[in-house]
């Protein structure tokens, strides 16, 4: 914001591998599954907050052709972002703080099947830009609830802070 450095805080296994170091790009991967994590920023629409923005937005910048998903080479099909909910109930506060889930298909290695996948993301609004948060997985183990991979993409997404 402003030109000052915006501190970022979250947790991670520590066995997940950095990705794109040399670009700034904040990517780690877990090398055992492919679940993924990536730190996005996009300007809020003029008029709008994070709590009045529709939550198409959220697609739209996560999946835009310039976002750092995409330029790292993730090829994307069909998403959509499915959940969205407020997570703090003061939209004075100094940070407003936004939850959603996404549901995507990329394109596996071979160019020819697709695998789905779901994603938590994190948001903040700071001085007119959405700070997200993404951690996603394979859909199918995320959407049982129990699972391992689950945790561990909920246990990131829940750690995110800005400005601590």
């Amino acid at each position: 914001p402003s030109g000052k450095l915006l501190p970022i805080q979250f947790d991670l296994p520590t066995d997940w591998l950095q990705l794109d170091r040399v670009n700034g790009g904040i990517q780690y991967v877990d090398q055992r599954n492919g679940n993924k994590l990536y730190v996005l920023k996009a300007p809020l629409p003029p008029g709008t907050d994070l709590a009045t923005v529709p939550k198409s937005f959220f697609d739209e910048a996560v999946f835009d052709e310039k976002s750092d998903l995409i330029r790292f080479g993730t090829v994307v099909g069909a998403h959509k972002t499915t959940k969205s909910s407020m997570t703090q109930e003061d939209a004075k506060a100094a940070y407003l703080h936004r939850r959603l889930q996404l549901n995507y298909e990329t394109l596996a290695g071979n160019g020819v099947q697709t695998i789905e996948r779901r994603g938590l993301v994190d948001a903040y609004e700071i001085e007119g830009y959405a700070y997200m948060m993404l951690a996603s997985g394979n859909a199918i183990k995320f959407d049982k609830k129990d699972s391992p991979e689950r945790g561990t993409i909920d246990m990131i997404v829940d750690s995110f802070l800005l400005g601590q």
